[in-house]
Parts: C-alpha cells; sequence; structure tokens
C-alpha cells in the first residue's frame, strides 16, 4: 500500500485562534507527528509511524529528516505542541490557585506553628518571584600555573 493508497486526516484546528489547515496528512504522517510532539527523535517517531524494522539506519535517518522538514508535517506537529501547551498552562494555573490558596491558608491560620508560617510565607514569597538564587558563573581562561598557585593558595586558607 502506497502512501496515497491510504486513508488520509484532515487538521480540522490549527491551535488558538489560527485558521484551521487544509492539507491532509496520511495517517503514517500524524502518528509520525505525534511521535515528535512526545518528545521522540525523528528517527524514533519514523521507526514507530512506518514499522521500518527491515529498514537500515541510515535510510530511517534521512527518510525521517525528509518527513520532519515536510511543510504539513511541521504545521501539524506545531498544532500538536500548542495544544499540549495549552492543556498544560489550564492545569498549571489550576494547581497554582490551589497551591497558593493552601500556602496562605498555612500563613495566616490560627495554631499554626510559627515555623510552618514561616515556611509557608517563603515558599509565596518563592511562588511569586521575590526570592531567587542567582548562580554567578565565570568563565576564566588561565594558564596552568596561575591554575596551580590559585589552588595551593585556597588549600592553605582551609589549612590555615
Amino acid at each position: 500500500m502506497t502512501d496515497t493508497d491510504k486513508p488520509s486526516l484532515t487538521v480540522i484546528s490549527g491551535g488558538k485562534g489560527k485558521p484551521a489547515t487544509s492539507g491532509k496528512l496520511t495517517s503514517r504522517q500524524e502518528a509520525f507527528a505525534i511521535g515528535l510532539s512526545e518528545g521522540l527523535t525523528n528517527s524514533e517517531a519514523y521507526r514507530r509511524a512506518y514499522g521500518a524494522e527491515n529498514m537500515k539506519p541510515s535510510t530511517i535517518h534521512v527518510e525521517s529528516c525528509k518527513l520532519a522538514k515536510h511543510p504539513k508535517v511541521e504545521q501539524r506537529l506545531q498544532a500538536i505542541l500548542e495544544e499540549k501547551r495549552g492543556r498544560n498552562s489550564m492545569l498549571t494555573e489550576k494547581q497554582s490557585e490551589r497551591v497558593w490558596r493552601n500556602v496562605w491558608r498555612l500563613a495566616e491560620g490560627d495554631g499554626v506553628p510559627p515555623s510552618v508560617q514561616q515556611a509557608a510565607l517563603a515558599l509565596a514569597a518563592k511562588m511569586a518571584g521575590m526570592l531567587t538564587e542567582q548562580v554567578k558563573i565565570e568563565n576564566v581562561s588561565a594558564s596552568s600555573t596561575e591554575l596551580e598557585r590559585e589552588l595551593m593558595e585556597r588549600l592553605q586558607r582551609l589549612t590555615a
């Protein structure tokens, strides 16, 4: 059975407020796009969608790269990812609201130990972005003699 003989799927929705696409995908192209949206590599998604057990890895790689660049597959993948983002953000908002209510209940509750109130307030501040950890990474290039000297100084300070 060739790709033209296979049943095709019509993409109905392009996601949040986007126009529907009129492009048709085969069931295998749809399966490939779904595989990519689940985090599979091009080759893994191709193997799963096309049952490519008897194909050489190099052939699978070439064909999967071509398919991933197909405009209709790319468009469908973006639509799937946007739908997932929409579902995840809704869940996150609901969960965040529930967490906020519980945190404030602990922070303001009567009979709640002060240590729990303090921890709840610290958590609320972190959630609000008021407390952030900053990590400063400095990329310094130095010669081996400079590094050795610096290590020796640090060792001396530790042993002193």
